[in-house]
């Protein structure tokens, strides 16, 4: 299989005003098309900061990253947004809906973004929505959502737009058990029906039983398990 997201040697510090940090220590990640990864580690330990970097959100201090065989390190900021718009889809702990919006409407936004038509994205949006059996909340807002099905919309709107990867920042943390098993095993089936990887960055250890590989991030370098 292709890789669809790759980063290479990537190194970052951050000077707290007492001492230099070095939370990265050229580290090489390679997600292949389709493929689900967890990335593991105490609090503190740089996942997030990981992510941030593969999505073109914050600056490597060294390393490259490679996002559909374009290199988004050396690509200017209209580009990387473009890219990011394009190839990549994002999932957050607390799902950051735009809570003015109905669950159809937060579903559709990355493609009105990307410029195309109400009638294509609404249709695109109701199509995934009734996916992922949501159909009749489709026009309720986030606050009228459970959590579980608050992260469930924010799948759908990661995914709308045929990225080839998803990055997710502690998707199931918010969640009870029972709720983050059914987001879990919808990033699974979602996975594998439209062909997305993803990479999920968790606390959780059952995640690991909805990936197809672990690794973990310690003291700057990541390490993969087993």
């Amino acid at each position: 299989m292709n890789d669809v997201l790759v980063g290479k040697g990537l190194t970052k510090t951050f000077d707290d005003g007492r001492r230099n940090l070095q939370v990265l220590e050229g580290v090489d990640l390679a997600i292949a098309a389709g493929e689900r990864v967890c990335v593991f580690g105490r609090s503190g330990s740089g996942k997030s900061t990981l992510l941030h970097i593969l999505a073109g959100l914050l600056d490597t201090d060294a390393g490259e990253v490679w996002v559909d065989g374009t290199n988004l390190t050396e690509s200017a900021p209209k580009e990387r947004a473009t890219l990011r718009n394009r190839a990549l889809g994002f999932v957050y702990q607390f799902h950051h809906l735009l809570p003015e919006f109905t669950a159809l409407e937060n579903v559709a936004m990355p493609l009105l973004i990307r410029g195309d038509s109400t009638k294509d994205a609404t249709f695109k949006a109701t199509h995934l929505l009734h996916e992922i059996e949501l159909d009749e909340r489709m026009d309720h807002l986030p606050k009228q959502l459970s959590g579980g099905e608050r992260l469930r919309v924010a799948v759908a709107r990661a995914v709308v737009g045929d990225p080839k990867v998803v990055l997710a920042d502690e998707p199931t943390g918010s969640l009870d058990s029972e709720s983050a098993s059914r987001v879990m095993e919808l990033i699974e089936s979602i996975g594998e029906r439209h062909g997305t990887a993803f990479v999920i960055v968790s606390h959780d250890e059952g995640s690991s039983a909805f990936a197809h590989r672990t690794v973990r991030l310690s003291e700057g370098h990541l390490v993969t398990d087993g």
